[in-house]
């Protein structure tokens, strides 16, 4: 194998003399995008590789080092049994998507990649027809959930681009994202009872009481706003987001799922239906469309950790438009300009995905965590606005330190700047006055043991 190493500041050549022999197997291994020109890289990505039992990694679609990954979630397992003790089939869905699952319950827009732990899943939408159920799984009367079955040969995957058919309602979805917002594109058939289930109860590693806090704005008939803090494996979390419809809704409404001892004086409102304010520990929202034949409904949904108004301005500056292929384009684009970093030539295919999916691997974290205008929130909680550098978090330095990063001073020296600058700022805002032991979303969690950051 030849790699040919390229950046701004440097250019070199390293030849191994090993040659890649290894055969891609079964089907989530098997590449679906024969036939593309040689210099698409991404040809060469396959992002089902690692969703099979302990891979722990996502087939959905992100930007590089993108702070929204818009993925596919297809189960609802809880972290503990009734009895409280841990329920080990929570491990297995770590990154929220297990390939050997047939259902689908919703599209999250952040989940981690690779971990051995985890938490996110925020903000499941999935689309649906006919009678409106508001649960996953099943209903409190042992009836179906809004689960979609789905079958792996309707779906695909490549960076930033995700695809597959919900079985259940007729419906196509489309996923694609920058940095910072998540687009949706959904193909609906007739149907004069069509939903958006924004599920604001669902996590990844899931427990009761996870969810601190769930609030959501309806701010006209096709623009939401809220955000949710949750304590998991970050214990202090918060993400406000802003969703855009591509159409405005006929109706919505929610059911809190909390048990409420004091209401104010909001009991004098029917709150669940057509009220713009929806509060509470745990809730699932949903909005009613009328759709037609072969309507395709997009959705926008762009996060941030300051402010509602921060993910507004995100959401303004990133995806303007509401062109879903040119927005597909883009982010192909940047991964094929990542990825062209290393050229390998090898004597088959499946060296060549093997390569190529294991570096797009290496640039789903860290992640970019700022808004547009360089606010974020800190440690400390408190809102900074970085000042010469990007701010990044999602530090697993235990298993980054050894040679992720050393092959970022590589291929990613700028970014990897700014993620030490990132590791220097969370210091400041640090009490104990540390580095990253195993930090995410504005919270150290402690996890592993070790002081890698000083390594």
């Amino acid at each position: 194998m030849i790699f040919f190493f390229t950046s701004k500041r440097k250019s070199f050549l390293l030849a191994t003399g090993i040659f890649f022999l290894i055969s891609c197997g079964n089907n989530p291994v098997e590449h679906k995008s024969s036939g593309i020109d040689k210099a698409d890289y991404t040809q060469y990505v396959n992002p089902f590789i690692g969703t099979s039992k302990m891979g722990h990694t996502y087939p959905g679609a992100t930007a590089p080092f993108g702070m929204v990954q818009l993925s596919p979630q297809t189960n609802f397992v809880p972290m503990f049994n009734n009895d409280g003790s841990y329920n080990p089939e929570t491990y297995a869905y770590c990154a929220g998507y297990q390939y050997s699952d047939s259902i689908i319950i919703g599209f999250a827009h952040t989940n981690f990649s690779g971990t051995g732990h985890s938490d996110l899943g925020d903000l499941l939408l999935m689309p649906t027809t006919g009678d409106l159920v508001l649960d996953p799984l099943k209903t409190e009367t042992g009836n179906k959930g809004f689960y979609s079955a789905f079958s792996h040969d309707k779906e695909e995957a490549s960076p930033g681009y995700y695809r597959v058919f919900l079985n259940d309602y007729g419906i196509t979805a489309e996923l694609t994202a920058t940095e910072r917002v998540g687009f949706h594109q959904y193909t609906f058939p007739a149907s004069d009872s069509a939903h958006f289930i924004l599920d604001m109860v669902y996590n990844v590693y899931h427990y009761d009481g996870k969810n601190v806090w769930t609030f959501i704005r309806v701010e006209n008939d096709s623009l939401i706003t809220g955000y949710r803090q949750t304590s998991g494996w970050a214990r202090t979390r918060k993400v406000f987001f802003a969703l855009q419809f591509s159409k405005p809704f006929k109706s919505y409404g929610y059911k809190k799922y909390d048990k409420e001892t004091y209401t104010g004086f909001y009991r004098r409102f029917d709150q669940y239906h057509n009220f713009p304010e929806m509060a509470g520990k745990n809730i699932r929202a949903f909005f009613n469309f009328d759709t037609q034949e072969g309507e395709k409904i997009r959705v926008k949904v762009a996060l941030s950790s300051v402010s509602t108004e921060g993910a507004l301005k995100n959401l303004a500056a990133e995806i303007p438009h509401w062109d879903f292929e040119k927005t597909k384009a883009g982010t192909k684009e940047k991964w094929n300009k990542e990825l062209a970093k290393i050229e390998v030539k090898t004597m088959t295919n499946a060296g060549m995905i093997t390569f190529y999916t294991a570096l797009y691997h290496t640039m789903l974290s860290p992640i970019i965590y700022e808004d547009v205008d360089g606010r974020y929130r800190g440690l400390d909680q408190n809102i900074h606005t970085s000042d010469g550098f990007t701010n990044y978090t999602i530090f697993s330095l235990w298993d980054t330190f050894r040679a992720l990063h050393p092959l970022f001073n590589i291929i990613q020296p700028e970014r990897n700047n700014d993620m030490i600058k990132s590791m220097l700022a969370h210091y400041d805002q640090s009490v104990h006055h540390m580095l990253p032991v195993w930090s995410h979303y504005a919270n150290e969690n402690w996890c592993m043991i070790g002081y890698h950051a000083v390594s």
